[in-house]
């Protein structure tokens, strides 16, 4: 039995390797979990299918699911037609595109074609649906044993009784298999027989049933797994004891295991592997799996449904074998091996397998900040606190520190130019040392910007850059000496984190965004936030292919070189643009999607195609060539409501039509792509046939709406794709026609037109016929409209003069009768009062009611101040906003006062609440009168005084000006 368990991994291992395709470790695969937080119905996750369409469908105690890659949409007992509850436990997808369901209460139900088709109730709870080839459906049965009917709801014929059947499979013979709580059954011609424990299968219940690609049975329960081998059923030894509910077989042809208690097992060439709820499963029961088209692993648990997938993204991390999560500084090195620097030790990668790199003599761990490699191959490292140091036979060597020439033992950066010369950039300044051994020190003195350098690289021409906090530096090979390159003001950029030489161009990541520079021209140009970069601040630049990655706080950003030198090339005519970029983070596997720069390299090239970076929690590497597959695989595009007018319509299948009321004025589609992997990435166009030719993108909306569309026969198209690639031919539409109105057809505009043309030749002779009589009329009507424009002559002047919310005189009528009456008061020494009015914080009212009560309280202040005008002979104008005028002739400004007095008691103890409930209304006046002033002009000045002196003292209250307290300027 233990050669039959090691036969068995050497058939996955050779099952995998047919594949051709890597696997990652069952750890490193990228997780979600989704439950009733997420917008299930139900924790329990009974069964997961996906259907041709593309659609992921969950099964829960609490209905069914379906899944679009953002959204659940939930169907119920309430939505699937005959269904008995809402309680689903299985599900099963047809070659045809539809979907059997059952569940709790014998229910079975079945979606073809948008449409759900209801069946015959079985007598017991449904656990599984088979479709054999011959079309017959046969039902696993809660405690009822295994039934079948020859066609969809059929009658029903028993084949096993007083059992649970939990699973069934027909192989390739045409034979079915049952498991069920007393074992495992053969059906060979409706006639079922036990397999015991002479064919190698111990006697306890089956859970689960698997036959492979290659057409062998394997067989999981209670007590472990075994697999079916001539007549004989083999244990797979590393499971055994193992209570196994679910099996599945991937791409890899790597078999999976669910179990009741001790959460998943994957059997591949890695060997065996486990994944359980204290590695993030949501729980240890696991009760489905499926593999989706995307080569994603949906594991439905009791605590939700969890996802695996191999994402853009992996991390190498301690739990992997890093000294530290703390990752400063990667470099890829010639034979092959990555290095990777981090806040506890130096790390080598090769093969997959990490190997420790420990100083030479026993001290703390070292914290790398940089690292390089020389023309020999040797690895140079700079620390934290111990200077520059050395890796000779896998022991790291101290070579230079602050207490034998170098400026400060915090070494960010290193490099070797064209003469192998090390230059080392330190906080405290720049230290080259010559092959002989001999050092150069260069700071600020020299002509650097700053001393605390964090970058160094090598241009085409031989010279070296140096980044700082403070701006850059070249050193010029050939004159021995710095030239500083200051950023223009514009950019606001000081921190340069990094370089990247690329020909003419010394690229540069700065705290403001991407910088590049012509080395021979002398050109700078900046790409930030500007011209549409998410962020402000970024580390490291790794081209790779047609593509810049920059690592950044946010994560890291992947974007066109071509759309980069276009955005720097041409910055007048790309402003209107968009910045195509894609952004990295967490959900696409990275465990942070904090890069740390600062120290150099802090991400880099590998020699495989790999690009790896350093973050705060571990070395992140993506293979573009994996996002590359990703998005070429067939991306289904379904169109799933049409909300009509805001009512939803039900969807026509395939080329039907669909035809809509002549009412109809608004339409809006709503659909999706249906990848699980980058949802919230997808692009949409969509066209309208009869409307335009011509697809719109759409951006990521989900949403296209249409309004007010002509009467006509219409397509609506849709198309999902994937970013930075090409469209896939893969779009979906909808036919519908916009009936017409009689009177929009044409037959009926065609009675129009003639019937208008006999129409016209009758009104031609009626009014031939009339002339006369309309001449005496259109007379008569002359005179008439001259006495109206006379009449509307005079209501413009009135209206010229009056306010039209209150019909009072307006500011105007008062301003005339004051110039033409001033003058006359003062030649005949009488006294001319005259008080500004303003309503006490009305901007509370229009803010607190609204402002239909703020012109009603006007209206109503308006009309009290006229009564007053009709009292005493006063002129009573407004004169803007809230304020008014009142005119005292023959009266001073003490009697004037008294009468404003009157009138602000008289508003103030006013009843407003049939306006507005708790509205209470105050005002305040400024009085003056003409015996102390020349002119009208001083005479409002005045009264315009004495109100801000009333309100300056509280409001609801009259002030006079006299001429002893009144001042000029």
């Amino acid at each position: 039995m233990i050669r039959s368990g090691l036969c068995f991994f050497i058939f996955v291992m050779f099952s995998s390797l047919a594949a051709e395709q890597t696997r990652l470790p069952l750890n490193d695969y990228f997780a979600e979990t989704w439950n009733t937080r997420s917008g299930l119905p139900h924790n329990s996750i009974n069964s997961v299918a996906q259907t041709n369409d593309g659609y992921v469908w969950i099964a829960t105690w609490e209905g069914l699911a379906r899944f679009n890659g953002r959204e659940f949409k939930l169907f119920t007992r309430s939505e699937i037609t005959g269904l008995p509850d809402s309680g689903l436990r299985s599900l099963a997808p047809q070659a045809d595109g539809s979907l059997y369901i059952s569940g709790a209460r014998g229910g079975v139900g079945h979606l073809k074609e948008r449409q759900w088709i209801a069946q015959n109730d079985a007598s017991a709870m449904v656990n599984y649906i088979l479709k054999t080839r011959t079309g017959e459906m046969w039902l696993a049965l809660e405690g009822e044993g295994v039934t079948y009917r020859e066609f969809d709801n059929g009658p029903e014929h028993q084949v096993l009784v007083n059992l649970s059947a939990y699973r069934l499979v027909e192989d390739d013979n045409g034979l079915i298999w049952a498991a069920t709580s007393d074992g495992l059954y053969r059906i060979e011609n409706k006639i079922a027989q036990l397999v015991t424990a002479n064919s190698g299968l111990p006697n306890n219940s089956i859970y689960s049933l698997l036959l492979t690609k290659q057409g062998q049975l394997i067989v999981a329960g209670e007590k472990g797994a075994w697999r079916l081998v001539g007549d004989m059923f083999e244990s797979i030894h590393q499971l055994d004891g193992e209570s196994i509910s679910s099996l599945l077989q991937d791409d890899h042809d790597d078999i999976w295991f669910g179990t009741i208690n001790k959460g998943l097992f994957r059997l591949s060439e890695i060997g065996l592997e486990q994944l359980d709820a204290e590695a993030g499963l949501p729980a240890n029961r696991i009760l489905s799996l499926m593999q989706d088209r995307e080569k994603s692993i949906w594991v439905g648990t009791n605590g939700g449904v969890y996802r695996l997938r191999e994402a853009p993204f992996s991390s190498w991390t301690k739990k992997r074998g890093l000294n530290g999560d703390y990752v400063r500084s990667v470099l890829s090195r010639a034979d092959g091996s990555m290095w990777v620097g981090s806040s506890l030790g130096l790390n080598r990668i090769i093969n997959d397998k990490v190997e420790l790199i420990k100083p030479a003599f026993d001290q703390d761990p070292l914290s790398i900040l940089s690292l390089a490699e020389d023309n020999q191959g040797n690895v140079w490292v700079g620390t934290y606190t111990s200077g520059l140091m050395r890796v000779i036979d896998k022991k790291i060597y101290p070579v230079i520190n602050r207490d034998n020439g170098l400026l400060s033992n915090e070494v960010r950066a290193l490099l070797f130019d064209n003469e192998q010369r090390l230059w080392v950039g330190s906080a405290a300044g720049l230290t080259r040392i010559d092959a002989d051994g001999s050092l150069t020190q260069f700071t600020t003195k020299q002509g650097l910007p700053g001393d605390f350098i964090m970058a160094l690289a090598l241009d085409s021409h031989g010279n070296i850059w140096v980044g700082t906090g403070v701006g850059v530096a070249m050193f010029n090979s050939a004159l021995g000496e710095f030239k500083g390159q200051a950023f223009p003001k514009q950019f606001n950029a000081k921190y340069a984190f990094g370089f990247y030489a690329q020909q003419d161009f010394m690229w540069m990541t700065t705290d403001r965004g991407l910088i590049r520079f012509n080395v021979i021209t002398g050109d700078i140009a900046m790409l930030g936030r500007e011209q549409g970069l998410p962020v402000d601040k970024l580390f490291q630049l790794v081209a790779q292919s047609d593509l810049f990655w920059l690592s950044s706080n946010r994560g890291i950003i992947q974007v066109k070189q071509q759309q980069v030198n276009d955005f720097l090339d041409d910055p007048i005519n790309t402003r209107g643009q968009k910045l195509q970029y894609q952004l990295y983070d967490e959900g696409d596997g990275m465990l942070s999607a904090q890069a740390n720069g600062g120290s150099n390299p802090a991400a880099t090239l590998h020699n495989d195609g790999s690009i790896w970076f350093a973050t705060s929690q571990g070395a992140s590497t993506v293979i573009p060539e994996r996002i590359k597959k990703t998005t070429q695989i067939s991306l289904p595009t379904v169109i799933e409501n049409l909300y009509v007018d805001g009512k939803n319509t039900p969807l026509l299948y395939d080329e039907e039509v669909l035809f809509l009321p002549p009412s109809t004025s608004r339409l809006s589609f709503h659909y999706a792509g249906l990848s699980f992997i980058m949802p919230q990435r997808l692009n949409f166009q969509t066209k309208l046939l009869g409307y335009n030719n011509e697809w719109v993108n759409r951006q990521r909306l989900t949403i296209t709406e249409y309004t007010n569309l002509a009467p006509g026969k219409y397509t609506f198209m849709v198309r999902a794709g994937y970013p930075n690639s090409p469209w896939q031919d893969n779009y979906k539409t909808v036919n519908f026609v916009i009936q017409s109105y009689f009177w929009q057809k044409t037959s009926f505009k065609l009675v129009m037109f003639f019937s208008l043309l006999v129409l016209a030749y009758g009104v031609y002779q009626y009014r031939l016929y009339h002339y006369k009589n309309i001449e005496k009329q259109l007379t008569i009507r002359v005179e008439q409209q001259t006495r109206d424009l006379q009449q509307q002559t005079d209501a413009f002047a009135h209206q010229a003069t009056h306010d039209q919310l209150t019909d009072l005189p307006n500011r105007r009528a008062f301003d005339s009768w004051l110039a033409d009456n001033f003058t006359d008061f003062k030649q005949q020494a009488l006294p001319l009062a005259i008080a500004i009015m303003d309503i006490d914080h009305f901007k509370r009212i229009n803010d607190g009611w609204s402002h239909i009560i703020g012109d009603r309280v006007i209206c109503v202040v308006a009309h009290l101040l006229s009564q007053c005008g009709e009292n005493d002979a006063s002129l009573v104008a407004r004169w803007g906003g809230e304020e008014f005028t009142l005119l005292f002739p023959n009266k001073t400004a003490q009697q004037a006062a008294q009468l404003c007095e009157e009138l602000r008691q008289e508003i103030a103890n006013y009843d407003f609440s049939n306006i507005a409930s708790g509205l209470t209304v105050t005002v305040s006046f400024g009085v003056a009168d003409s015996l102390t002033v020349n002119d009208y002009d001083r005479l409002l000045a005045q009264a315009d005084q004495a109100l801000y002196k009333a309100k300056s003292n509280g409001r609801n209250r009259v002030e006079v000006t006299s001429a002893e307290t009144f001042t000029v300027g």
